[in-house]
């Protein structure tokens, strides 16, 4: 099992966080052109969007999980 290497103080791990929430939760090609070029600044950013969107799927499965524990329908995204 690895550990993250990026901690969500670490400045790439916020900037990609921040980056994939903007893109969920408004969608535009400008959006998806600004994080594909952060990207391509440093491999370390691929690194930290790949952590965070494991953080995302973690939460999401988590609320699931819950939800389902519950009898509850959760609404997917």
């Amino acid at each position: 099992m690895s550990f993250p290497r990026h901690r969500p103080s670490d400045p790439a791990f916020s900037m990609a966080w921040r980056l994939f929430r903007e893109l969920h939760d408004s969608p535009s090609p400008e959006r998806a052109e600004q994080l594909v070029a952060w990207l391509g600044q440093d491999p370390g950013h691929v690194r930290a969007l790949d952590e965070a969107l494991t953080l995302w799927a973690l939460a999401g499965a988590s609320v699931v999980e819950a939800a389902r524990e519950a009898g509850a329908q959760p609404l997917l995204q």
